[in-house]
């Protein structure tokens, strides 16, 4: 809309056009008068002003009331579409959870995900029982898809400038290494990175876009980590499959934080090393919301639901 629109937009009192929908419907001043409480010379006043805003009659006198001009009529069909529209967005309900039916769309690493997924679905069975959820694979740079329209919501490791988004930091992810319990390392009285990193590593592998410019940082540090040791023996986008080999073997699982609270994770399985005292190998975590929906109810409900459960995740230590 250009500026001399938004211009003649605010010069025109709402108001005046209900008048000129009832006096279409009724084609009578006194009636229009009646049905809104007022007299009927300010019906009168109120065509004269609609009569200068549309620069024509509208309407002219007959003996059983007033008949519309052609470009009376013509406005009555676009007062059909335009004043229910309007009445919905002026007269919107209350949101309310219990009541919501939409479907969200969320990409978030991994291992955040295997925790707070299904947490978050058996959160809104509870509460939001019509509510959907469609986890996106986590790729190394969904902005695109927000853009598109395609993701409600996304995980990102750095707070966004641009004005296109809503992001809010959550906290830290940082590296932590997991074994089965009763590996051999846990018979070394603390053992060292490099002793570890003798032995199989395994991961959650997270899709790079090749045509894009920012790099997954995660990768980075697994690279940096890794592959100074040993090439990761297995990266799958099945976390339970990475359960599954690390229970059944002596691998070491390319962890982060928060992944002890995955049910039972800690009967299995024990921390045999953490990062997080390593600033290099720290990334920060923000929740990211496409600024279309930041005034939409639902989803900055959703939103702040996300945020609580990341951040107690993130927030939590294992030792």
């Amino acid at each position: 809309m250009s500026s001399k629109q938004k211009t003649s937009l605010a010069r025109v009192d709402l108001n005046l056009l209900i008048v000129l929908d009832l006096l279409l419907k009724e084609r009578h001043v006194s009636r229009v008068a009646d049905k809104m409480f007022v007299s009927q010379p300010a019906i009168s006043r109120s065509l004269k002003k609609l009569r200068e805003i549309f620069d024509d009659p509208l309407f002219t006198r007959s003996a059983t009331g007033l008949s519309p001009t052609s470009k009376a009529l013509q406005l009555e069909k676009e007062l059909d579409g335009v004043l229910p529209l309007l009445s919905r967005m002026l007269n919107r309900e209350e949101f309310i959870e219990s009541k919501c039916e939409d479907t969200f769309s969320l990409s978030v690493p991994p291992f955040i995900g295997a925790v707070l997924i299904p947490d978050l679905y058996q959160y809104l069975q509870t509460r939001a029982p019509n509510v959907s959820i469609k986890e996106i694979t986590t790729r190394s740079n969904a902005l695109q898809l927000l853009d598109n329209n395609q993701l409600d919501f996304a995980f990102h490791y750095e707070k966004l400038k641009s004005a296109k988004y809503e992001s809010c930091y959550i906290g830290d992810l940082y590296p932590m290494l997991f074994v089965r319990k009763g590996h051999p390392l846990l018979s070394v009285d603390s053992p060292q990175l490099s002793q570890i990193l003798s032995y199989p590593v395994i991961g959650n592998l997270i899709e790079d876009d090749s045509n894009q410019s920012i790099r997954m940082p995660i990768l980075e540090v697994l690279q940096d980590l890794i592959h100074q040791h040993q090439k990761p023996r297995l990266r799958t986008v099945q976390t339970g499959n990475i359960f599954r080999a690390l229970r059944d073997s002596d691998s070491v699982l390319f962890g982060s934080n928060g992944l002890h609270l995955l049910p039972e994770f800690e009967e299995d399985f024990v921390e045999i090393y953490s990062l997080r005292d390593e600033p290099k190998y720290i990334l920060p975590i923000y929740l990211v919301l496409h600024s279309r929906n930041k005034d939409n109810e639902a989803h900055k409900w959703l939103f702040e639901i996300i945020k609580d459960k990341s951040t107690s995740i993130l927030a939590t230590s294992s030792t």
